[in-house]
């Protein structure tokens, strides 16, 4: 009777987690966000005991699971409307090559190594530092590369995302938001909240209005 309760509960916690693992919409599941892997870490470690132990119920593993996905959810939609939320939660991108030179301070305060950057570059079919434009260390830990050659971009990284200008981008660039502002008002537009998307690119300042 044992053996069959356990199965059961298996069976459960199987199409159970599938529910709730599509709830919390993650496609790539290669790709996981420091808050990501701790939100299955815990769900799979709750659910183990729930089924392991007999002293813990099954539905009460069930809805602790349930709960951290709410949480996650809840989190995910502050870090969308909020920017500082969002860097305490999933971090921010960091250059480890922009425009051709290598940042060797942020290399070592992420203890990353130039092994590494070269080990990431060969596996993207890149053969030499000199090819790269631009190189940032995602903050799901990928590694995303900009050749010289096929750059289209001042800076990869958007300048305005939902009404909020990325004033750490535009620093990096040795601008200012009143820089920005006066280029979208050539563009006819008088208030950057108005503005849901905006990069500058190497022949003109694109954007997508909301």
């Amino acid at each position: 009777m044992k053996y069959v309760e356990i199965f059961i509960e298996c069976v459960a916690t199987y199409f159970y987690l599938v529910f709730l693992l599509r709830y919390l919409g993650k496609k790539e599941m290669g790709k996981l966000s420091v808050s990501d892997l701790i939100v299955f870490l815990l769900i799979s470690e709750l659910m183990t005991i729930s089924i392991g132990d007999d002293n813990v119920n099954f539905f009460h593993g069930a809805l602790a699971a349930l709960v951290i996905i709410i949480l996650d959810k809840l989190c995910s939609y502050a870090a969308l409307k909020f920017k500082p939320v969002k860097k305490v939660l999933e971090g921010h991108p960091t250059f480890i090559v922009n425009k051709g030179k290598l940042d060797q301070k942020k290399m070592e305060a992420l203890n990353y190594s130039v092994d590494d950057l070269c080990h990431h570059l060969r596996s993207q079919g890149i053969g030499s530092l000199s090819e790269v434009e631009f190189a940032i260390l995602e903050t799901d830990g990928q590694l995303s590369v900009i050749e010289s050659q096929k750059n289209q971009v001042e800076m990869p990284e958007s300048l305005i995302i939902d009404g909020e200008i990325n004033s750490e981008i535009l620093k990096m660039m040795g601008k200012n938001e009143d820089w920005l502002k006066k280029k979208l008002r050539q563009h006819g537009v008088d208030d950057y909240h108005d503005v849901f998307y905006c990069i500058l690119e190497k022949e003109r300042l694109f954007f997508i209005k909301k």
